[in-house]
């Protein structure tokens, strides 16, 4: 497969498969693992670049897919790992769009994590097709957290309606509590969203410090009992039960 690869390390344990429309993204969250990993630090963050060919290449990674599986228990493609699939560039160029369109041709299920309430543009086609599911990722419900951690991602309440509005068209979502910056701040993210949300992702912060310190072990527990509390189905990385 050229487009569509297996994913390593804590990736993997988000999907068995991945596919990025672009590299590159705009919303310059303080946390983010690529930026630095392409050449130096901001490089990133300066706009997504769409693979030249992408569709074509797309095309031809799900005809090989679909006869590896022979038409049948598929493994979820999950959009995108380089970047926001929903960043602005998405308005214009519809690279995302057409990509989904494409998997669901072949019937594949896939899955699209995103910060963006520009996925709502999508909203009637991708919760008609019932092998698709929304991801969407919070650190923080917090408007002042959002801005300071996620400086490019737009109003952390657009996101919220975007989950609901989701939720209400009968689409399954699920969220990334990845990663972890405040525990106070992901307790309140898990008291407001869980109405709204079929399933957590739970994952550390572990390359930069937090705002401040985190003692993982106690985390954990705090964490999980709210989880608990509320009823929702969960699980945490490797990252935070490794420890």
């Amino acid at each position: 497969m050229k487009v569509v690869y297996e994913p390593t390390g804590a990736a993997l344990e988000y999907a068995k498969l991945a596919l990025n429309p672009y590299k590159g993204c705009v919303h310059r969250c303080v946390y983010c693992y690529n930026n630095g990993r392409f050449g130096k630090k901001g490089a990133f963050f300066e706009g997504p670049k769409p693979r030249t060919g992408i569709a074509a290449d797309v095309q031809k990674d799900l005809v090989e897919i679909k006869n590896k599986y022979h038409g049948h228990d598929c493994p979820e493609i999950q959009i995108s790992f380089l970047g926001d699939a929903y960043q602005p560039a998405e308005i214009s160029l519809g690279l995302t769009k057409l990509l989904a369109r494409k998997i669901m041709s072949f019937d594949i299920p896939f899955t699209i994590l995103t910060k963006s309430n520009l996925i709502l543009r999508d909203l009637d086609f991708l919760a008609g097709y019932p092998k698709f599911r929304l991801g969407m990722s919070f650190t923080t419900v917090d408007p002042n957290e959002a801005i300071a951690w996620e400086p490019g991602t737009g109003y952390i309440e657009d996101r919220i309606k975007a989950l609901k509005l989701f939720k209400a068209a009968g689409c399954k979502t699920w969220v990334s509590l990845e990663p972890v910056m405040r525990v106070e701040s992901t307790l309140k993210t898990i008291k407001l969203i869980h109405p709204f949300v079929d399933f957590f992702h739970v994952g550390a912060l572990n390359h930069i410090e937090p705002p401040k310190p985190i003692y993982l072990p106690e985390a954990y527990r705090d964490i999980m009992v709210a989880l608990e509390f509320h009823h929702c189905q969960y699980k945490f990385k490797k990252s935070f039960t490794d420890m």
